[in-house]
């Protein structure tokens, strides 16, 4: 009778990192991230509430200090009526006025709903589409103001996309010849695309030997 407790106090913290995901904010500051290429004025458009990142409507994006390779990234967002936003993928330590989607990868955020949008869309333009390269294979969007889910693997050459629970992107770098330029190993960053942009429940597991 006097064991059960023990045994359970004992398996709590094994079972708590079972599956080997680490956060990648503290809930209360940027620790470990760096703001880029944002205007002057938008250098504090970052905050948290309640264990939120909330972003408000600026310029530039924030990149975690840490490359990344080979990693599962688990993240929630949300954005209000077209709302536009983006997950930044392995992208290079290097100086450049161009848009991180130009030099890694991104993963779409949009308000696909949004009356700004209507009928100016490329099909990677939707939320959930690898920018540019892959567009997403379905309609998975819940709707501005609510939240959204995204698993993005990143494995070597392979790429792949689980939205609110479907796999909607899986891609191979090597079938695009440029997408096979970007590097396997770069930053992770979200970007504030001048509409408001929310996060929660930012995780990643390594996937490095």
């Amino acid at each position: 009778m006097r064991l059960a407790p023990l045994l359970l106090v004992l398996a709590a913290p094994l079972l708590a990192h079972a599956d080997d995901f680490v956060p990648l904010f503290n809930g209360k500051d940027l620790e470990g991230w760096q703001i880029k290429n944002a205007r002057p004025a938008d250098q504090d458009k970052w905050t948290f509430k309640d264990g939120t990142l909330i972003g408000t409507a600026g310029s530039g994006w924030i990149g975690t200090k840490k490359m990344y390779g080979d990693f599962v990234l688990k993240l929630e967002w949300k954005v209000p009526k077209n709302g536009n936003s983006g997950v930044f993928l392995r992208v290079p330590d290097v100086e450049s006025k161009n848009s991180p989607s130009a030099l890694g990868m991104e993963v779409q955020i949009l308000d696909d709903h949004g009356p700004a949008y209507k009928g100016k869309l490329k099909d990677w333009q939707y939320s959930g589409s690898l920018y540019t390269f892959q567009a997403r294979s379905k309609d998975v969007f819940k709707g501005a103001g609510e939240w959204c889910a995204y698993e993005i693997t990143c494995l070597g050459d392979r790429v792949t996309v689980v939205y609110n629970g479907e796999k909607v992107v899986d891609a191979d770098m090597k079938d695009n010849a440029e997408l096979n330029k970007r590097p396997r190993r770069g930053f992770i960053g979200l970007q504030n695309h001048g509409t408001g942009v929310e996060f929660r429940n930012v995780v990643l597991k390594s996937l490095e030997r």
